[in-house]
């Protein structure tokens, strides 16, 4: 994954996630960590340069992808706004996306996700 935020932050590609998915980000790391280091990950995805897209573009077809394929609603979105933005969608090492040839999939790990806690400043 470093590699990817790395080509957003040099500014050779440019990286997409929608506010559902930062909504699931940022539970998932207040749950382990607290609210104040999920909202320090954000600002640091945001300055970054992840643009965030707006539900209003992807909701319907995440709809269609959850009826088509059943994926979790914010696996569903991150789908359909790999589709809206036609570009890749990088993935975890999951099997969740094997049946789902309607986008470019990439995988970027085959370890666990890195700390929260190594990006950034430290709370």
């Amino acid at each position: 994954m470093e590699t990817y935020l790395d080509a957003v932050a040099i500014e050779d590609t440019t990286g997409y996630t929608t506010s559902v998915n930062l909504t699931e980000i940022r539970y998932t790391i207040a749950r382990k960590y607290d609210r104040s280091t999920a909202d320090e990950y954000l600002d640091w995805l945001s300055d970054l340069g992840i643009e965030t897209v707006t539900v209003g573009d992807a909701w319907l077809t995440a709809s269609e992808y959850i009826l088509r394929y059943n994926p979790a609603l914010g696996d569903s979105f991150a789908l359909a706004t790999a589709e809206h933005l036609e570009a890749t969608l990088l993935v975890g090492r999951d099997d969740d996306y094997d049946d789902i040839p309607d986008v470019p999939i990439e995988r970027f790990r085959e370890g666990t996700l890195c700390s929260p806690r190594s990006f950034g400043s430290s709370p």
